[in-house]
């Protein structure tokens, strides 16, 4: 009977062991990835300014996505020893909050950590556009080639080089509109585009603006003998008064028009609460695809 006791005993205690382990089981311990601000490097002259408004990171692990977050940022990581780091460039397509995605023309930043539980491995990104991305053009308004918003399609103001309020460089675009005299203005460029998605479906365009009035932006083709120019403009910016950057996700617009040919033009407009004199400034205008 006492060998029965003891046994009995014995066993309770295994059972209270094991039932603690289940109810608290050993956590394991991260290391952590903090993860700085990406840097843009572009070859001079061919891919025109390295201003970025990269504003998210998208992690993947291993090959595993592991989420994205805003930048900086700090990223817990349940892996120990030498481990793979995709770190991808995150921007905000059409300068929405709500729509966070990768830009798909910059290269994924790649890095080998030897990862260790509670600390910390420090990541400064950088990246570059990938050697797929073609430029269909470049106004930064810096040299004295021929201008590449020079249609003006409504309104009696056109899109000039001043050195009043430059973004960086010399030289920004500049035009204003007025209420008495020109409350709306439309410009595009001077060229017809085509096939921008021939070697893929991303077509977008960057813009650095500083505005007193919104604008919007889109493809102008295929005039209407009636009714003129037929116009796709959708993404568009506020009024902002410091600089900022956005990048136009142009790649559904662009497929729904069904141009063979087209112009890119943007309309500026005063609202009801506008200035009644307005200006806006554009710099660094860069129309990308693959």
């Amino acid at each position: 009977m006492k060998n029965l006791w003891k046994l009995l005993g014995l066993l309770s205690l295994v059972f209270s062991l094991t039932t603690c382990d289940l109810i608290n089981p050993e956590e394991e311990v991260p290391a952590y990835l903090e993860i700085n601000d990406f840097t843009l490097t572009t070859q001079p002259g061919t891919q025109g300014s390295d201003d970025e408004l990269i504003t998210e990171v998208w992690v993947f692990v291993d090959g595993t996505f592991l989420g994205m977050y805003d930048l900086p940022a700090l990223v817990p990581v349940l892996k120990a020893g030498p481990t793979e780091i995709r770190l991808e460039a995150g921007i905000r397509d059409n300068g929405i909050a709500s729509f966070p995605d990768i830009y798909p023309f910059y290269e994924p930043y790649k890095v080998t950590l030897d990862l260790k539980a509670n600390e910390t491995a420090v990541i400064n990104p950088s990246t570059s556009y990938l050697s797929e991305a073609k430029f269909a053009f470049i106004e930064d308004f810096e040299d004295n080639r021929p201008r590449i918003f020079t249609d003006l399609i409504a309104g009696n103001t056109e899109l000039e080089r001043t050195q009043d309020d430059v973004f960086e460089g010399n030289y920004s675009g500049r035009f204003a509109l007025s209420r008495e005299y020109s409350p709306v203005v439309e410009i595009a460029t001077s060229g017809l585009f085509s096939g921008l998605q021939e070697g893929g479906v991303y077509v977008y365009l960057e813009v650095n603006y500083k505005s007193d009035a919104p604008v919007v932006w889109g493809f102008v083709g295929d005039p209407d003998p009636i009714a003129g120019p037929l116009r796709f403009y959708d993404p568009g910016f506020s009024a902002k008064n410091e600089w900022n950057k956005i990048y136009f996700n142009l790649s559904q617009l662009l497929f729904n028009t069904e141009f063979d040919e087209y112009q890119v033009g943007f309309q500026a407009f005063l609202l009801e609460e506008s200035p009644d004199s307005s200006t806006i400034l554009l710099d660094n205008i860069k129309l990308v695809h693959f």
